[in-house]
């Protein structure tokens, strides 16, 4: 009878010890905690325990080892990974302590942070039998019934002592090699065996591409009575080459196995919650890696028999149209071509030149962007924007614009095709005033037989008095006509004066050039560059800044002429085409600015 109160009481003190895992565990909710757990808590003398320091709050500072007689500890690394805490996955550092007994007796060992209590370690004889070890009778319960795949998703099974699964869901028929194939991850965990995740699910095979977003779907699932949490990762399997593949997907975990005999186990299940999910011969964490079934899967080649010569690649099902920012702009004014594709597929390798070259339109190269409406990445629309400059009044027909692909339903290459645009171009400001005041004025009455004569007279035939025939010069009107021009004169002079690039405009536009360089917007460094050499050019040269073009240029400056030319289009480029240069030297252009505006204003 001693002896078996002496059996019980020795398995009370174990079994406390092995709680104080739980204990933390229960303070994960305050996601600031830093705590501990050992493991083993009952080891015997010449074996080793883990403790492991775990923050939920960043990385983990080096700590001080406690002092504890009869115990030794040794720092023996560092890790990261995900805690599973109700069922969410945190991210989680890791401190690894050796802790080596010297002594028999039951140890407790202080707090290593401000909030953790006690952690309690038992170390016994080599050969102390275990506190659960003593034969059960005969009559003992049946052992669990093997787990039951009925609520396990289809093909999956369970692994890591029935406390993992994975399984990959793909398509079944064939596919085509680019192609873009839906497919859905799901790992199943059982929280407080896998303690942590260490990675993302990922393939078995190089010939595949495969992106998965950090954050999966969750969910809470039952299975064999034991609470799962479900992640599913909804992603596109993309295809590089033909074959016949058979694909799986592994993912590294770290799980708490139980190495308990087929006795204790027994007994445990005796004693209920929490006896039946505490190790008694448990070990720290083994990370371990659990595979899904595997899958085959069927890629065949593109044909080439019907290819177009525009194929770029696009696998899917797509539709195409197109629309422009305005239809009645003026000549030389920008507008904005958009052509819209959208449908199932590789967007990655939808690709549109646009139009290279356009009659009556000037054009700049495009630019496109994606938007995905679904978590695998198949289902979207990519936009292409191209800006273009009318060059010629009237009605202009901007053509369609044509898209090929392959469309693996009907196992063949389709196209679209989208409707022309009509766009109503009016004659600039600049090419009216171009025109003659008198253009389309009917000459006044009774005049036209002296025009066709030649000059008019000073004074008509029919004057009626002396006062008519004074000389114009004498004439009162007439007298205000110097003193007029001599105010417009001044008027000019000083308006020259103003408009002359001085050190202090100089200074403002290098400035500012700076400014926009340091913060990488080409765009306004660019237009700022434009200006300032056209404003210093045509002081120079007394020219307006219209008529200073690539000839011009060229022709006055020789080679730095054609710098500044490059300039100028390098400014229109970022200018219509709505974002950044690819060839901007901020320092070339700038010693290159400074010259010009240095002899402008000197």
């Amino acid at each position: 009878m001693r002896i078996r109160l002496w059996q019980w009481s020795r398995a009370v003190i174990g079994a406390g010890a092995l709680l104080v895992p739980i204990t933390h565990a229960k303070a994960l909710a305050n996601p600031a905690l830093a705590y501990e757990t050992v493991e083993p808590a009952r080891i015997k003398l010449g074996e080793t325990a883990t403790i492991r320091v775990t923050s939920l709050d960043g990385y983990l500072d080096d700590i001080q080892l406690p002092k504890v007689a009869g115990l030794t500890f040794e720092i023996v690394g560092r890790a990261q990974g995900l805690e599973f805490i109700n069922g969410q996955a945190s991210p989680a550092w890791y401190i690894l302590i050796r802790v080596t007994p010297q002594a028999l007796g039951l140890f407790s060992i202080p707090g290593l942070t401000a909030k953790s209590p006690a952690l309690g370690l038992e170390v016994v004889a080599e050969n102390t039998p275990s506190s659960f070890s003593w034969q059960v009778q005969k009559s003992a319960p049946p052992a669990p019934a093997p787990h039951s795949s009925a609520s396990i998703p289809k093909g999956a099974r369970l692994k890591a002592d029935a406390a993992a699964f994975v399984q990959l869901s793909i398509p079944t028929r064939p596919v085509y090699v680019g192609e873009n194939v839906p497919m859905d991850i799901e790992v199943g965990v059982r929280p407080g065996v896998v303690t942590s995740m260490n990675g993302l699910p990922a393939l078995n095979s190089s010939d595949f591409t495969l992106t998965l977003s950090k954050q999966p779907l969750r969910r809470d699932q039952n299975i064999d009575g034991n609470p799962f949490l479900v992640m599913t990762w909804h992603s596109a399997l993309t295809v590089v080459k033909p074959g016949n593949f058979s694909l799986s997907v592994e993912t590294p975990l770290s799980v708490r196995v139980d190495t308990r005999s087929a006795d204790d186990q027994a007994f445990g299940s005796i004693l209920g919650w929490p006896f039946s999910q505490i190790p008694s011969k448990g070990v720290p964490p083994k990370n371990i890696t659990v595979a899904s079934s595997p899958s085959e899967l069927k890629v065949l080649s593109l044909p080439a028999a019907g290819r177009p010569r525009d194929f770029g690649g696009a696998v899917g099902e797509f539709q195409a149209s197109s629309e422009v920012s305005s239809t009645r702009v003026a000549a030389g004014d920008p507008l904005t071509l958009k052509l819209h594709i959208s449908g199932i597929g590789n967007f990655d390798r939808v690709e549109s030149s646009m139009f290279d070259h356009l009659d009556h339109w000037k054009t700049y190269p495009p630019k496109s962007s994606v938007t995905r409406t679904d978590p695998g990445g198949t289902r979207g629309e990519k936009v292409f924007e191209q800006p273009l400059i009318a060059v010629s009044s009237g009605e202009q027909s901007i053509p369609p614009l044509e898209f090929s692909y392959f469309n693996p339903t009907t196992r063949r290459y389709e196209r679209v095709r989208t409707q022309p645009i009509q766009v109503m171009v009016s004659t600039s400001l600049a090419d009216s005033s171009l025109r003659a005041p008198s253009e389309g004025r009917a000459p006044e009455q009774g005049s036209a037989r002296q025009l066709a004569r030649g000059l008019r007279p000073d004074h008509s035939a029919a004057a009626g008095s002396v006062r008519d025939l004074r000389p114009l010069y004498f004439r009162l009107p007439f007298l205000g006509i110097p003193a007029t021009l001599t105010l417009v004169l001044a008027g000019l002079a000083v308006r020259s004066r103003r408009a002359r690039p001085t050190v202090k405009t100089a200074e403002r536009a290098l400035a500012q050039m700076s400014a926009a360089a340091h913060s990488g917007n080409s765009s306004l460094f660019l237009e700022t560059a434009r200006a300032a050499v056209l404003q210093a050019l045509a002081h120079r040269w007394r020219l307006p800044p219209e008529q200073i073009g690539s000839t011009e240029l060229r022709a006055r400056l020789g080679k730095t002429g054609a710098e500044i030319d490059r300039l100028f289009a390098l400014a229109d480029e970022a200018r219509y085409a709505a974002g950044e240069s690819q060839d901007t030297d901020y320092s070339y252009w700038l010693a290159l600015v400074r010259g010009e505006l240095v002899r402008g204003a000197s």
